[in-house]
């Protein structure tokens, strides 16, 4: 299968998924807003009341940084597995635009693009609520879109991984159960987990989740160092290993 991959044809992919979003942008955003400020509100006058403060920083300030990050894991892998999925499955996107010019190489990275571009918009959105409550202390906090887009590609190419091996839709109940959802409790961003054993602390350094945490943190709170370009080495090592994946299986679901 030809691998040449096009970035002016993937980014045709790209604005006609940007056209659909655009209709929607704002019931979108809106709520994004509301949800970040609501969480920090909540976490912060609810269980900050009894959990007051995590080392140097207030509970809500741990928080923070890390649910931003799951702003943005959510906001990207939705994209390129319901979503992308009813694309190829439903609407039937995917084989209209493989018969033209464009390969099935451009139409993942078009996705890709697409989808850390939404996910990187919800982190952002997030960002900037924690600014207004106060809860930024750096301003290496200028670098975090760095972070939060190379964590928004690292769950775009896994969404799309796992939505190139599976027929049915039902089958996403088992990826977000028994790898996301589990991915948000325990990559860092309700409790350090440095006092775990050290095989559960093994674990949790093995999940993208934890890193685009680390990192955010470090930025957002203060403590960036080369700590941090080393938790954005692991997620650019990630997508790069994973790249080429979705390619080769929706290549050989669509091109059969």
């Amino acid at each position: 299968m030809d691998r040449a991959i096009s970035l002016r044809s993937a980014l045709h992919m790209f604005r006609r998924n940007a056209a659909v979003g655009r209709r929607t942008l704002l019931t979108t955003i809106g709520p994004r807003f509301v949800e970040a400020a609501g969480y920090l509100l909540i976490m912060g006058l609810g269980l900050g009341t009894y959990l007051t403060h995590i080392g140097p920083y207030r509970y809500v300030e741990y928080i923070a940084p890390g649910v931003a990050c799951s702003s943005v894991m959510f906001g990207s892998i939705l994209e390129t597995t319901y979503n992308a999925f009813s694309r190829i499955h439903i609407r039937r996107v995917f084989e209209a635009v493989v018969a033209t010019p464009l390969s099935i190489g451009d139409v993942v990275v078009g996705e890709y693009l697409w989808s850390a571009s939404r996910g990187l918009l919800y982190g952002a959105i997030f960002l900037i609520v924690m600014v207004a409550f106060g809860l930024v202390h750096s301003l290496w906090v200028l670098a975090t879109p760095i972070v939060l887009l190379l964590g928004a590609l690292v769950f775009a190419v896994l969404g799309m991984t796992y939505t190139g091996l599976v027929s049915n839709i039902e089958h996403y109940n088992i990826f977000f159960t028994a790898l996301i959802n589990p991915m948000f409790l325990f990559s860092g961003i309700f409790f350090p987990f440095d006092r775990l054993p050290e095989w559960a602390q093994a674990v949790g350094w093995c999940l993208p989740l934890s890193h685009m945490v680390a990192a955010t943190r470090q930025l957002t709170l203060g403590g960036a160092g080369w700590s941090t370009v080393g938790h954005a080495a692991v997620l650019a090592a990630i997508t790069a290993l994973l790249f080429w994946v979705p390619v080769r299986l929706l290549g050989r679901r669509l091109l059969a």
